[in-house]
């Protein structure tokens, strides 16, 4: 059986054999269930109120949010 291997992720592996290889190996993230990625708005929504928390100024949160958009691959990256 041939296993092709995509961006860290196994593909085509039966559910069984991927639940056996995680309990082997538990920390090599190959292995995992693939979790949905959050939403960019539950990304935004978080950093502004830990931002708050922090008592960021707008600036400052402007600069949070966009270092996580583009830290999670949801901006490129380039400038303004």
């Amino acid at each position: 059986m041939r296993i092709e291997v995509t961006g860290g992720t196994i593909e085509a592996l039966p559910p069984q054999l991927r639940a056996r290889l995680a309990a082997r190996f538990p920390n090599c993230p190959w292995w995992r269930e693939p979790v949905e990625p959050p939403a960019p708005w539950e990304l935004i929504r978080t950093v502004l109120a830990k931002g708050r928390e922090d008592g960021l100024d707008d600036r400052q949160l402007a600069a949070a949010v966009y270092t996580v958009l583009v830290g999670r691959g949801l901006l490129d990256g380039g400038h303004a």
